[in-house]
């Protein structure tokens, strides 16, 4: 589940990336005040939340019935497969092994929109440096030719 803070982070770097205007500094502005804006970090995690609770309600008991009979013998691993329930959802397994799963999980997704307003600020800082860098890049490129 670690992959999953990833997803906030890819946002703001899309996000930081799109802008390419004249308006650029004030969007980007705009921008970096959302992500730290704790009512908009509060509707991220909502949509978040939304979308983990409706992949926790992804049936995998019957997939995984099915990959028990497609291992074949031999290569299986002694019954791992065996001992989930057929009706088991993604969200049964998850508790299973962690019965804090769902409360954990809302606790990274708010820390992980937190850390999305930090990367914002952060990469805000550094986006004259790194365009003043891009224009050099783009004029040595074009004295290469």
């Amino acid at each position: 589940m670690r992959h999953f803070l990833a997803l906030p982070l890819l946002a703001v770097s899309l996000s930081l990336a799109a802008p390419a205007s004249a308006q650029d500094q004030a969007s980007e502005s705009e921008m970096i005040e959302k992500f730290n804006d704790p009512a908009f970090q509060d509707n991220m995690v909502s949509v978040m939340s939304g979308f983990m609770t409706a992949m926790m309600d992804l049936p995998i008991g019957q997939f995984a019935a099915a990959m028990e009979k497609a291992v074949p013998e031999g290569m299986d691993d002694q019954e791992a497969f065996s001992r989930i329930d057929p009706d088991a959802t993604l969200g049964d397994l998850a508790a299973r092994d962690n019965p804090n799963f769902n409360a954990e999980m809302e606790d990274k997704m708010r820390k992980g929109t937190a850390m999305m307003g930090i990367m914002a600020s952060e990469f805000g800082a550094l986006l004259p440096q790194l365009k003043a860098m891009g224009e050099r890049m783009k004029r040595r490129m074009e004295d290469v030719e």
